[in-house]
Parts: structure tokens; sequence; C-alpha cells
């Protein structure tokens, strides 16, 4: 079982190294996570009304660790 706040602010990155950003927004349905939104203007839209940061559905997160989320 993993806790929201081990999500929040977590670092994210691709696969192929690429650097995504921090978890700013964690999207839940139905008492699962559904969607992480991921960087600085992920951050923004939190704050606006602004659609902008990077979406990343629940189902493209290859693994969690201590240090990072790796994605798909």
């Amino acid at each position: 079982m993993i806790r929201s706040a081990q999500l929040q602010g977590a670092s994210v990155r691709h696969e192929d190294g690429r650097r995504l950003g921090r978890v700013s927004e964690i999207h839940v349905q139905g008492g699962e996570v559904t969607m992480l939104i991921v960087g600085a203007s992920g951050l923004l839209k939190r704050f606006t009304a602004s659609p902008a940061g990077r979406r990343v559905r629940w189902d493209q997160v290859q693994r969690i660790t201590a240090r990072e989320i790796v994605v798909r």
C-alpha cells in the first residue's frame, strides 16, 4: 500500500532517463489513484485555471522506489 504523502513531491522520470519533474497533484477516483500531475507547470495549474501540466496516467507508472517514480 502506498500513501499519498509518499507520492506528493516525489521525483518523476521517464524510463529513458528524462526527468519530468515532481508530483504536484494526485487525482483519485473511487479510492484509487488515476493520474499524477507532474512538473512546475502542474504546480501552476493548481493555483490557476490553466490546463497546463504534464499528466501521467497511473497505468503508465512502471515502478516506485524510495527515490523516484519511473514512468513509460
